[in-house]
């Protein structure tokens, strides 16, 4: 069975916020990072993954990304501070992962 991915992505200022759907995150981040790249030398850098969604369906997933990309920015926030209130990557390389000791964090907000 197929998983279906929402996602949301933005740079390392936080500046953009796109939405976009996929079923092979790995594959579509290298997808992002060459486009980004070679396309437009001078557009923001798309590399922290800072929600995600998944779906069984893919009609349930399309009809989610939908209703996300007419939300506004600070709609768009307000879901990524529900489940990641930190900003933190999700999306974390598994030879990177093992290398990352594990500390407990402490955010003043």
């Amino acid at each position: 069975m197929e998983t279906h991915i929402v996602y949301i992505i933005t740079n390392s200022n936080r500046a953009y916020l796109e939405v976009g759907y996929c079923t092979d995150m790995p594959t579509r981040l290298q997808e992002i990072h060459h486009t980004s790249s070679v396309l437009f030398g001078s557009s923001p850098k798309l590399s922290n993954v800072v929600y995600m969604e998944l779906f069984e369906s893919r009609e349930m997933a399309l009809s989610y990304h939908n209703t996300l990309r007419h939300f506004t920015r600070m709609q768009r926030e307000k879901l990524i501070r529900l489940k990641n209130p930190n900003w933190l990557n999700l999306n974390i390389s598994p030879a990177y992962r093992d290398k990352i000791e594990h500390k407990k964090v402490v955010v003043y907000a």
